[in-house]
C-alpha cells in the first residue's frame, strides 16, 4: 500500500518545489560576481521559463566547475528537475554537492526526490536529520508538505492533515496546488466516520474547503446531485485554494453535464505593492465604465501584486474556476507576460494593457490596449513629414533601454517616409549637461578651448577675406529642421533651456508622451514652446466622447483621470460593446467579437484591434503653447512602416 501511495502521490510533492526559493534568492541578490553568477537562470525560473533556465544551468555547468557558486547551480537544477518530475536526475545533480556541504535545503530537495521515486526508507533517513526551525517560508511549507507524506505512510493520516492545515501559517504564497491533491489521496483512504472527524477538526482552516470538495464528490457518486452542487457551488468564490476552485467548477460541470461560462470580465491588476497606485487608477476607469453598463455584465478583480507568478495564478483562477469569459490586464511587462500565456493557453481572449514588445503576436486571444512606443513615433512623423513639411531630423536621446528602442523607431518611421536622419546623438541617463551632445549636433568641436580666439588680424594677402554669412532669419541654425528627444519631463526640461542657450534656433522639437506633464510647463515653459508631441490620450480634449469621460470621471472620483484610467475604461467598454449581443456566450465568440469591432470611439483614440490583435487608434497630437497644452487638429489617418528587427519588435 505504501509503495503505491508514493507512486501516487509522485506528481504531488513537488508543486511546492517551485516555490521554495527563498534561501536561494537571497543568496543571489547578494552576490558581486555578475560574471559567476546564476541569477539569470533564477530569474529564468521565476518566469516559469524552465527549459531555457536548464539549458543555462548546463553550460553554466560545463563552463564554471570550480565556481564559489557551483552548488547553489546544483540546487536551482535540481530544484527545476524536481518540478518536472525528473527525481533521478534531480538526485544526480544532488549527490553532485560534496557531503561537508550539504546544507538543510539540499537534504530537503533529497527528500522530496526519494519520497517522487517511492524510497520512502531513504528519505525517512534523511528526513530525520531535518529540523523545521532551519527553514522559512515556501521552504519551511515544502518541508511539511515531505513530513505530512512520511506521516501518512506509517498510517497517521489525521496527523498528515494536521500537518498540513500547520504549512498555511509559514508561507507568504496563497496558491498550494500541491496540498489540494495531497489532502484528497490522504481523504480518499478514510472511512465516513474519519471524514466527519476532519471536517470537525479544521473547520476554521484552509483545507475545510477541501474536505467540502471531497463531500460533495462522494454525494454527486451516490446520485445526491442536488447535494452535491449545494456543497460545490460556495467553493468557486470562497475557497481559499485555487484548485479547489478550479475542481468545484469542473465539479459543477459534471452536475449540469455541460460546461458553463459566467457573463463576467476578470481582471487582473497589481492592487498592493508598489504599482498599486497605478492599479487603482486603471480599476477607477473600469468601475466608471461599468457604472454606465445597463447589461447584466460582472467584474472579478484579481491581485496580481508585483509578481508575474502571482498574475498567471489570477488568470487561472478567473478562467477555470471563475469561468469569465475575458480578462482584462495587467500592466507590467513580466506579469502580462506571464498572464497572456496563461490566458492563451486557456483559449480565453485578454486585452493586456502593457507595451511590452510581443504580447499580442503570443496567440489568437490576445488583444493590446496600451500605448506604445511604435504608436507614439508613427503618428509622429506623419504629422512632421505630411503636415508640417520637415525633411531632415536629428535624435537626440538618453543612453538606455527605452532611448535606444525610440530613436530606432524614429530613424526608421523617418526613412520609411522619404525624410533624412543627419545626426543622432546620445547622452547618459543622468546627465544634466548637455554641452557636449549640442554642440557637436551644431558641428562644432566641444574640446576646443572656449577662449580660443584669434586676437588680431591675419596677415595682408592677396586673396580677399569673404565676410561670415548671415543666417537668415527664421532658418534653422543646424542642418536639420527637426529634433526628436524620447525623454521624460524631468530630464527636458533641463535640456530644453540648454538647447537655447548654446544657439540651436528655429528647430522644431518633437517629443514623446512623457514630455506630458505640468513640470514640464512650469520649469522651461519658454523653451518648449511650439513643441509637438504624441499621446494616447488628452483631458483637455474638445471631442465629445473624451469631454464626457473626464466630467464623469472628475464627479465620481474628485480628480481628472490620466491615461491609466482611460485605457482601463476604454478596455471595457469595448468588452460591454461584445457583450451586448445577447448571442455572445463563450470566451471564444467573445474573441471573435472583439476581432470585429471597427468604429469603436474610445477616449484614447481606441478605434479596434488589427490581425495581430494590436489596438488600431488615432492618436492626440498636442503643443505646446505658452502656460498649457493644445490638441492639433486635421491628424492625418497613420501609416505603418515596415516592422523592425526582432531587437526592437
Amino acid at each position: 500500500m505504501i509503495k503505491q501511495f508514493s507512486r501516487h502521490m509522485a506528481c504531488l510533492l513537488l508543486a511546492m518545489i517551485c516555490m521554495a526559493t527563498s534561501a536561494l534568492a537571497v543568496e543571489l541578490a547578494a552576490r558581486d560576481d555578475v560574471s559567476l553568477s546564476i541569477d539569470p537562470a533564477f530569474r529564468m525560473y521565476q518566469r516559469n521559463e524552465n527549459e531555457q533556465a536548464l539549458s543555462f544551468l548546463r553550460s553554466y555547468l560545463l563552463d564554471h566547475a570550480e565556481s564559489p557558486y557551483i552548488d547553489s547551480a546544483y540546487l536551482l537544477m535540481a530544484r527545476i528537475l524536481l518540478e518536472e518530475q525528473k527525481a533521478e536526475d534531480a538526485l544526480f545533480y544532488l549527490q553532485r554537492i560534496e557531503p561537508g556541504r550539504q546544507t538543510s535545503e539540499a537534504i530537503l530537495l533529497k527528500v522530496a526526490a526519494l519520497q517522487q521515486l517511492g524510497q520512502l526508507k531513504d528519505a525517512e533517513s534523511l528526513f530525520s536529520e531535518l529540523s523545521e526551525e532551519s527553514f522559512f517560508g515556501d521552504d519551511l511549507a515544502l518541508y511539511y508538505q515531505c513530513r505530512a507524506e512520511y506521516l501518512n505512510a506509517k498510517g497517521q493520516s489525521l496527523q498528515a492533515l494536521v500537518v498540513l492545515s500547520l504549512a498555511f501559517q509559514y508561507t507568504d504564497s496563497r496558491f498550494h496546488p500541491g496540498f489540494y491533491a495531497q489532502v484528497q489521496q490522504i481523504l480518499s483512504q478514510q472511512n465516513p466516520e474519519m471524514i466527519t472527524e476532519a471536517a470537525f477538526m479544521f473547520a476554521d482552516t484552509p483545507l475545510k474547503d477541501v474536505v467540502i470538495l471531497f463531500q460533495a464528490r462522494q454525494a454527486l457518486e451516490a446520485g445526491e446531485r442536488e447535494h452535491a452542487r449545494r456543497l460545490v457551488q460556495p467553493l468557486m468564490r470562497q475557497a481559499d485554494l485555487v484548485d479547489v476552485q478550479i475542481a468545484a467548477a469542473k465539479m459543477l460541470d459534471e452536475i449540469d453535464g455541460t460546461a458553463w461560462y459566467q457573463r463576467t470580465i476578470g481582471v487582473v491588476l497589481p492592487l498592493s505593492g508598489r504599482y498599486a497606485p497605478f492599479g487603482e487608477l486603471v480599476k477607477q476607469g473600469i468601475e466608471l465604465a461599468m457604472a454606465n453598463n445597463p447589461q447584466s455584465v460582472q467584474v472579478i478583480y484579481q491581485d496580481s501584486g508585483a509578481d508575474p507568478q502571482a498574475a498567471a495564478d489570477a488568470v487561472r483562477r478567473l478562467v477555470q474556476a471563475q469561468r469569465v469569459m475575458a480578462v482584462i490586464g495587467p500592466l507590467t511587462g513580466d506579469a502580462a507576460m506571464q498572464a497572456v500565456l496563461q490566458a492563451e493557453k486557456s483559449q480565453v481572449p485578454i486585452i493586456t494593457l502593457s507595451y511590452r514588445d510581443g504580447l499580442p503576436q503570443l496567440g489568437r486571444n490576445v488583444f493590446r490596449n496600451s500605448l506604445t512606443p511604435r504608436q507614439q513615433v508613427e503618428a509622429l512623423a506623419d504629422y512632421a513629414i505630411e503636415e508640417l513639411g520637415l525633411n531632415s531630423y536629428a535624435i537626440l536621446y538618453p543612453d538606455n533601454k527605452m532611448g535606444q528602442k525610440y530613436a530606432e523607431l524614429f530613424r526608421a518611421a523617418i526613412e520609411w517616409r522619404g525624410g533624412d536622419i543627419e545626426q543622432q546623438r546620445s547622452y547618459a541617463e543622468s546627465a544634466t549637461d548637455f554641452r557636449r551632445q549640442l554642440l557637436l549636433l551644431k558641428g562644432e568641436d566641444p574640446d576646443a578651448p572656449i577662449d580660443d580666439i584669434p586676437q588680431q588680424l591675419p596677415a595682408e594677402t592677396d586673396e580677399e577675406i569673404m565676410p561670415e554669412e548671415e543666417p537668415i532669419p527664421g532658418w534653422p541654425t543646424v542642418d536639420f529642421e527637426g529634433l526628436f528627444i524620447p525623454d521624460y519631463a524631468d530630464n527636458v526640461a533641463l535640456l530644453a533651456p540648454q538647447i537655447a542657450y548654446y544657439g540651436i534656433e528655429n528647430v522644431q522639437l518633437l517629443g514623446i508622451n512623457g514630455w506630458n506633464s505640468p513640470q514640464m510647463l512650469s520649469q522651461a515653459g519658454r523653451y518648449v514652446r511650439g513643441s509637438i508631441i504624441s499621446d494616447g490620450f488628452f483631458a483637455q480634449s474638445p471631442d465629445p466622447q473624451v469631454k464626457e469621460f473626464v466630467e464623469s470621471y472628475k464627479e465620481r472620483y474628485g480628480e481628472v483621470p490620466s491615461i491609466l484610467e482611460a485605457q482601463g475604461y476604454d478596455s471595457a467598454r469595448i468588452l460591454l460593446d461584445v457583450f451586448a449581443d445577447s448571442t455572445v456566450q463563450t470566451p471564444q465568440q467573445v474573441r471573435q467579437g472583439l476581432a470585429r469591432v471597427a468604429h469603436f470611439e474610445g477616449v484614447t483614440g481606441l478605434q479596434g484591434f488589427d490581425d495581430s490583435g494590436e489596438a488600431k487608434r488615432t492618436l492626440f497630437m498636442l503643443k505646446f503653447g505658452r502656460r498649457q497644452l493644445w490638441q492639433l487638429k486635421g491628424l492625418p489617418e497613420t501609416h505603418i512602416a515596415p516592422a523592425l528587427s526582432p531587437m526592437f519588435e
